[in-house]
Order: C-alpha cells, then sequence, then structure tokens
C-alpha cells in the first residue's frame, strides 16, 4: 500500500466526516455544524461566539444526536451551555468536533482543549466530552504519521481526570484478541472502544470498516473519519461508498 501523504490524509478526514465534498443543507445536523466549525476554522484563529452564532441560527435541522439536538435548542433559547446533568452522554460532539484535527493536528494542547469546550456545548455529560477528546487525538496521531494512538489518547485522559470506564476501555484496546461480544451492551464507551478497537487492530481501509459496520450512524461516521484520516482518501473511497 503506498503511503498516504498528509493532504491525502486530512481529505480522508474530511471526506469520512461528510465535509468533503460540502455536505447538502438538508444533510443531518451533525454534518452541518462540523461544516460551520471547519469553516470557522479558516480564518487565523476560531472565533468562537461566531462559530456558536453559526449553530444557533439554522432552523428545521435534523440531528442524528439527540444529546446534540437537546443541547442546540438550549444554546439557541438561552445563549449558554446546557446544565450539567440534562443530557448525555452522546455521540453527537465527537462527530462534529473531529474535524479540529484536521487544523489543529500539530498543537496538541489547543486540540485539546478546543475540542473538550467545544464538545460541552453540544454534550454536558463528561463521558460524551472526552470521547470526543479521544477521537481527535487519535485522528491528530493519523495525521501526523502515528498509528499507535493508544499511549497518546492515555495521557490525555488520564492527565484531565477522565471518567474511569473512557480510561479502561482504551486500555483494552491493545490487547482485544477479537472484537466485542453480542452480550455487551451498545453505548458511547462501548461503540467508542469499537471504533478504535478497529483502526488499532485491522491494517487495512476495508477490514476496519467491517468491523464498525454493526454499529450506529455516528459510530460508523467516527470509523469514516478515523479510517480516512490513518488510510488517506484513495483507500478510504476504495474500502467503500463514503456515506
Amino acid at each position: 500500500m503506498t503511503i498516504p501523504t498528509f493532504e491525502q490524509k486530512r481529505d480522508g478526514l474530511l471526506r469520512g466526516l461528510g465535509l468533503a465534498p460540502a455536505p447538502e443543507p438538508t444533510g443531518p445536523g451533525e454534518r452541518i455544524l462540523g461544516a460551520a466549525l471547519l469553516e470557522a476554522m479558516g480564518g487565523a484563529e476560531l472565533d468562537v461566539p461566531r462559530l456558536i452564532a453559526s449553530w444557533t441560527r439554522p432552523s428545521g435541522l435534523v440531528f442524528e444526536c439527540p444529546v446534540v439536538a437537546a443541547s442546540i435548542a438550549w444554546l439557541t433559547r438561552t445563549q449558554a451551555p446546557i446544565p450539567d446533568g440534562e443530557v448525555g452522554p452522546g455521540f453527537g460532539a465527537t462527530v462534529v468536533t473531529l474535524g479540529l484535527a484536521a487544523g489543529l493536528h500539530g498543537q496538541p494542547a489547543n486540540l485539546v482543549s478546543g475540542t473538550y469546550h467545544l464538545a460541552r456545548l453540544l454534550d454536558p455529560h463528561p463521558v460524551g466530552i472526552f470521547a470526543a477528546v479521544a477521537g481527535a487525538v487519535t485522528a491528530a496521531c493519523f495525521l501526523t504519521g502515528r498509528r499507535d494512538f493508544v499511549p497518546a489518547v492515555l495521557d490525555v485522559l488520564l492527565a484531565n481526570d477522565a471518567p474511569a470506564e473512557l480510561v479502561e476501555e482504551l486500555r483494552r484496546v491493545p490487547v482485544w484478541a477479537r472484537g466485542r461480544s453480542p452480550q455487551q451492551p451498545a453505548g458511547v464507551v462501548s461503540d467508542l472502544g469499537t471504533v478504535l478497537w478497529a483502526v488499532r487492530h485491522h491494517p487495512s481501509a476495508e477490514t476496519a470498516l467491517a468491523a464498525v459496520s454493526g454499529l450506529g450512524p455516528l459510530a460508523r461516521r467516527l470509523g469514516l473519519g478515523l479510517v480516512g484520516a490513518r488510510d488517506g482518501v484513495l483507500e478510504l473511497t476504495a474500502a467503500s461508498t463514503v456515506e
């Protein structure tokens, strides 16, 4: 397999997230929010108030994640983040914020901080927030040529007192002998673990995507983005029809 260039990996990340080419205005709300974030990253620095205004301006968006839907509705009404404990965790914040890695892959502290604070606007639950952080750090590792992302993700989770269940799931990723058993319940932690296990243990785009094919749409979207960031846009598109 030809080693992908950085540009091919960046394009693969964005293509996997449904952000390249630009999403249709009638697409899932998470893609619309992700596209607005990508556009806001085009300047010298991220203008968060302007980004929030762009997130709360559209009407009639249909979200795949009910947590993001509730958080955006609250943010639109109050111009403040939804309170802790109201909703969550969900996978939507992970998918919306993953594109940050395309611009901040070489600035790990800014990537972690930016992902944390933007994910908090979309999901007040610590599991939802730190799932987004774990996804962003993984994508940044792939974009910068590091295929073994687990040590970097664990370092960030431990340094920031992430929920213990996320830490334990990450610790299991390198030592799983096979995929998740049918008895293990679905959820943000287990689905994140399955996606990260797939991109850690399956060296080809085709088999990695097959390993996440039974998950929900947002977890599959995360898998597509991470496979694109790891293998490049050519391998991603050859391995599947991107959703």
